[in-house]
């Protein structure tokens, strides 16, 4: 019977191997809902801090609701009368774009490059905090932090980024044929949310966010 010493030697040589293959294992956030309040939908099938949720899916939630979860190292929360639409590229299982029909979307984003669909324009993030709201007339949306590209749907330019530390917000009037876009101020959202979705996947926001 090998004794603890013979033990720790085999575990640290399989440690060494499985870093040189890559293989070291990493927390494993995905396809999980955190939080759950009022009433949610996958699907329009009733949902529970159970149900899965999938890179085709759609969630909606209704009055006085609200719905935090996790895709990779993305983290979603969703607030009251929201439908997001998720979309996923045919060649993996991640969300690599999003279509935010009604509602607000608070979300802190890996590295991955992702888009965000709004009625008159579409945002392209990559490792970014954002808060996006649809209203009926205007698209709101704050990069909290990190990089956003805004792309019009009537045109489909790229506009210049908008690279934020700490929440630049603006706004997307609802015109298909020549949407504005103008500045705004911070608002629907707060510092504290922020913290908390990154910490649900062992992160935090940039140093420079305060």
């Amino acid at each position: 019977m090998p004794n603890n010493n013979t033990s720790r030697r085999h575990f640290l040589i399989l440690s060494v191997i499985a870093s040189l293959l890559g293989f070291i294992p990493q927390p494993n956030y995905a396809n999980t809902i955190r939080e759950i309040q009022g009433k949610v939908w996958v699907n329009n099938v009733s949902a529970t801090l159970d149900t899965p949720i999938q890179p085709s899916d759609i969630i909606k939630t209704g009055a006085n609701s609200r719905i935090i979860f996790v895709i990779g190292d993305d983290v979603y929360q969703l607030g009251s009368h929201t439908t997001l639409r998720l979309r996923y590229n045919p060649g993996n299982s991640f969300v690599n774009a999003m279509r935010l029909i009604t509602g607000t979307l608070l979300g802190a984003f890996g590295k991955g490059r992702k888009t965000i669909q709004s009625p008159t324009a579409t945002l392209g993030i990559r490792g970014t905090g954002l808060f996006i709201k649809i209203e009926p007339n205007k698209t709101y949306f704050c990069t909290c932090y990190g990089e956003t590209e805004i792309i019009t749907s009537s045109t489909t330019r790229h506009l210049q980024p908008v690279t934020a530390t700490h929440h630049k917000a603006y706004s997307i009037s609802h015109d298909a044929e020549n949407p504005i876009i103008y500045s705004d101020i911070m608002k629907s959202h707060t510092d504290e949310e922020l913290h908390h979705l990154e910490s649900l996947v062992g992160q935090q926001p940039p140093a420079n966010f305060k």
